[in-house]
């Protein structure tokens, strides 16, 4: 069920990068869980979910928790926002009704009248809740709040009874896991308090999902993540009107189609599945690099060149180097 196959594969790419949250892309230290364990244990998992505002500290308007999703969680809301990110794994989000499968890397903000579910669909998932109150938009977010953006709209809840929450599909990229990283390491160190340094970090990642463009209000329902398994495993052989057609659509309704469910460009998905074969034939077999160029569906060598260089800094031929050497070490 995994949609971010592109994040496993470049693990070892990023690795090469001194991409800042490691190579597994697990960002959750382990003081997170055990403090939660220790001081939540009443109400923290299953048993009294909607107890779970209790558990902030007081005078704070920000509460990180790490959950381990290793059963169901059952309905529930918040009289907080809420920021979930998947730092490992895979799990399916229920808010309202709506069936919403999220991949290691994918965030969803909630408002406050979601009503929310999470099932277990892999039990080695992990999930970070940012849990944002009213009054922290008073102090540091005051001005990105009364900003015009779609994150200041939807967190000033002006119209409490439309969007519940906003899906960003961030497994791809490289910014969001650091600045989580440093949010989870900031509020540790500080004996797991509300710290500026943390609000900070808050804004920070904010400011990156409004400036990468990528959101839906509809995220990737069961029938969302059918076409878009279909696209990223055909899109090599295929174009993008052959897909189209052996879905029952056009070629304009497809993409359209997955913009309003990823919040990504059709071609932009579609360029990820080819590298990420790229990558596994480079590591994995002894084609030459025309050969993988040509089989990764580029009518041009110097054209696979230049949009493998874009992505991972380094040429084909210097990622296979760094592989090999990796490998003999």
């Amino acid at each position: 069920m995994r949609l971010n196959k592109m994040t496993d594969s470049l693990a070892v790419v990023k690795y090469c990068r001194g991409d800042l949250s490691g190579g597994n892309g697990v960002i959750l230290p382990q003081e997170l869980l055990k403090h939660n364990y220790n001081e939540l244990e009443e109400h923290y998992f299953i048993h009294d979910i909607q107890k779970l505002s209790s558990g902030f500290p007081e005078r704070e308007n920000i509460y990180i928790l790490g959950h381990e999703v290793t059963e169901d969680f059952p309905l529930h809301n918040h009289d907080f926002f809420e920021l979930c990110y998947v730092c490992q794994g895979e799990v399916l989000n229920v808010i309202d009704g709506v069936e919403l499968y999220m991949s290691r890397g994918d965030i969803v903000l909630l408002n406050k009248n979601a009503l929310q579910e999470i099932r277990c669909v892999n039990e080695e998932t992990l999930i970070v809740n940012v849990c944002i109150k009213d009054e922290l938009f008073e102090r540091t977010l005051r001005e990105f709040v009364l900003d015009q953006n779609p994150i200041s709209e939807f967190l000033r809840y002006e119209n409490p009874g439309q969007e519940k929450y906003m899906f960003f599909p961030t497994g791809y990229s490289r910014n969001i896991p650091v600045f989580m990283n440093n949010m989870v390491e900031e509020y540790t160190q500080a004996d797991f308090h509300q710290t500026f340094s943390l609000e900070a970090w808050l804004l920070l990642l904010f400011d990156r999902l409004v400036k990468s463009g990528r959101y839906s209000y509809y995220g990737i329902d069961r029938q969302a993540m059918k076409v878009l398994q279909y696209v990223q495993e055909h899109c090599i052989l295929q174009t993008l009107e052959e897909m189209a057609a052996e879905l029952g659509y056009n070629a304009n309704y497809l993409t359209g189609y997955i913009k309003k469910h990823t919040g990504r460009n059709c071609r932009e998905i579609m360029k990820e599945a080819r590298l990420n074969e790229a990558v596994r034939l480079l590591a994995e077999t002894g084609l030459t690099v025309y050969q993988v160029s040509e089989a990764c569906g580029y009518s041009s060598p110097s054209h696979f060149f230049r949009i493998f260089k874009e992505a991972f800094h380094m040429s084909p031929k210097e990622y296979r180097k760094q592989i090999q050497t990796g490998a003999d070490a």
